[in-house]
């Protein structure tokens, strides 16, 4: 009788234990709104304490501002005649489009710091879709595909690295990637600045796009047809070991927009078409987690942006667009 006490009694604990290790092992969420105030706003970009995005009520027009995570403000960055699309953002560096007609885009590189604003690229072509590590600022020439430039910011010169390439672009510790077509879909390539060596990252059959990189992790997706019911999924390449690791996949949903940082993969998702939500994945235990639940949206996808444990981007749910954040705990 006392063994069969025992073994219950060990039995209970091992249960309580596990119960408590599932409820560690759960990600909350910390969601919140950044803007409110009945305009537009998009691309947000998350850097440390600072969130960057593009206003589209703004006192010029379509202008780029910031929101202070610490003091929870938002305020305007620039402000001037046109139109400004952000594009990149690193440390106090912040890249953008210059827009005078749907026509004429030029990459501007502004240092919030310094407070100074310097024409990356111009002319009659269109230039954007820009990032920066605050070595180089690399953009497309062309429109959202063309060439690949690097315009090097101490030496102010700027040279091709690809002939062809398509936005967006990532850039992380002197490594930049994009995605460009190949015969049967599209594949993932890449330049190293510090080897001064193009690469190819991913060249698997069928498609993978949107590429973000972190450090030496390049996180992407792929998928057969694109179409809801057919599989995607959200994939991971180490382009240091060749190691590749599935995050996600799926055949109920669209996924799109991956985002990467030292401890998490964010992304956007659709179950329906004009119905979207954002998803999460923790690079330590694997758990894939809900961040924004499905939800009205005037397009299914959206952009992400994740820095540590806190994640931007930018949905319908009030109708006009605004941006929103949240922050994980493990």
């Amino acid at each position: 009788m006392k063994i069969k006490i025992l073994f219950f009694f060990i039995l209970a604990l091992l249960l309580v234990f596990q119960t408590s290790v599932i409820a560690q092992a759960a990600t909350s969420v910390n969601l919140f709104q950044i803007t409110t105030d009945g305009s537009q706003q998009t691309q947000p970009l998350i850097d440390r304490d600072l969130v960057a995005y593009t206003n589209h009520g703004g006192s010029q027009g379509i202008d780029i501002w910031g929101y202070d995570l610490d003091n929870k403000e938002n305020f305007p960055i620039i402000e001037k005649s046109g139109q400004q699309f952000l594009t990149g953002l690193h440390n106090d560096l912040l890249v953008y489009e210059d827009v005078d007609d749907l026509s004429n885009y030029d990459v501007h590189l502004y240092n919030m710091k310094k407070e100074e604003d310097t024409e990356v690229a111009s002319g009659a072509a269109a230039q954007g879709g820009g990032v920066t590590d605050g070595k180089y600022v690399v953009y497309v020439n062309g429109g959202a595909c063309g060439t690949i430039q690097a315009y090097n910011i101490k030496k102010k010169t700027t040279m091709q690295i690809s002939s062809s390439g398509c936005s967006p672009l990532s850039i992380s510790d002197g490594t930049v990637v994009w995605a460009n077509g190949a015969p049967g879909g599209t594949n993932i390539y890449g330049y190293n600045f510090k080897k001064n060596t193009s690469l190819d990252v991913v060249v698997d059959p069928d498609f993978q796009e949107s590429p973000n990189i972190f450090n030496d992790s390049v996180v992407y997706v792929e998928y057969t047809t694109g179409a809801l019911g057919d599989y995607q999924a959200i994939k991971m390449k180490n382009i240091h070991t060749g190691e590749k690791k599935t995050i996600y996949e799926t055949t109920t949903s669209t996924v799109q927009s991956p985002s990467i940082s030292d401890k998490y993969v964010v992304w956007s998702e659709s179950t329906a078409q004009h119905v979207g939500g954002v998803q999460g994945a923790n690079l330590k235990t694997g758990e894939v987690f809900e961040i924004q639940e499905q939800g009205p949206h005037q397009n299914s996808h959206t952009t992400t942006s994740v820095w540590k444990n806190t994640a931007v981007w930018m949905a319908w749910r009030t109708g006009n667009g605004d941006i929103y954040g949240a922050e994980f705990k493990h």
